[in-house]
């Protein structure tokens, strides 16, 4: 059990409002800004299952107001996929210890943000392969350290994606993923009434930070505040990676 304090959910605040509404600008990067700040607040085995909840309500309501149908054939292949690692990821969290996590953690949000400043494409007999290894990568991830995006990010864009596909296949596979990774939890008795409440907590506060931040999408060049975005992860992850070292 694990109380959680008045400092920790002001700061818990002030960091889902600032990552909402990033991604309110940018569209892309909550879970990559948002953990690293939120698992020096947080034990993992209570940040990691909040954030599960969190992201497949949040999925929920992205597939409510999806606009373009989008084919299951983009998303069930990465889906199933991610069911081969969500059972490691799920052991992963139960056995290693919270500053071994947040190592991983960091060390990973250094990787997928040096990987995402680039734009590399996929050869063109590629591009009509199902995404599986990212979706293997993202199943155990999230339910692990709950930063799964990053490799369906890479892969999408690699894939060149538009906007509004890249935004469905992502909703979709979320809502799956979350489902299973959350119910997961649950059969393992891993989900405390502290990531409850923390979920429940974050919601208005995503969902506010991300309407206004796209209020603010036109008015900032979009790439260079994506780079900003990603350098800031940067020094998140090594700083992360520093203190678990320290500790």
């Amino acid at each position: 059990m694990h109380d959680i304090t008045l400092i920790q959910i002001l700061l818990c605040s002030i960091v889902i409002l600032s990552a909402a509404f990033i991604k309110g600008m940018t569209g892309f990067g909550f879970a990559l800004l948002a953990v690293p700040f939120l698992s020096l607040l947080f034990p993992m085995q209570v940040l990691v299952p909040a954030m599960s909840l969190f992201n497949l309500i949040t999925s929920l309501v992205i597939l409510i107001k999806l606009q373009e149908k989008i084919k299951a054939k983009l998303f069930i292949p990465m889906f199933i996929a991610s069911l081969g690692g969500i059972p490691l990821g799920v052991y992963a969290l139960e056995y290693m210890s919270s500053e071994n996590l947040r190592l991983i953690t960091g060390i990973l949000v250094i990787l997928f943000s040096v990987r995402m400043l680039g734009k590399e494409t996929l050869a063109k007999r590629f591009l009509n392969f199902p995404i599986v290894f990212a979706g293997f990568v993202s199943g155990l991830l999230n339910s692990c350290i709950s930063v799964g995006g990053p490799p369906l990010v890479i892969a999408m864009n690699r894939k060149g994606y538009s906007k509004d596909r890249f935004r469905g296949v992502f909703a979709w596979f979320s809502t799956f993923s979350s489902f299973f990774t959350t119910a997961a939890f649950v059969m393992n008795g891993m989900i405390e009434k502290e990531s409850i409440h923390l979920a429940l907590f974050c919601l208005p506060i995503l969902f506010f930070g991300s309407h206004f931040g796209s209020k603010f999408a036109g008015k900032i060049e979009p790439e260079k505040f994506r780079k900003i975005v990603i350098g800031i992860n940067i020094v998140t992850g090594a700083f992360i990676v520093v203190s678990s070292l320290i500790h």
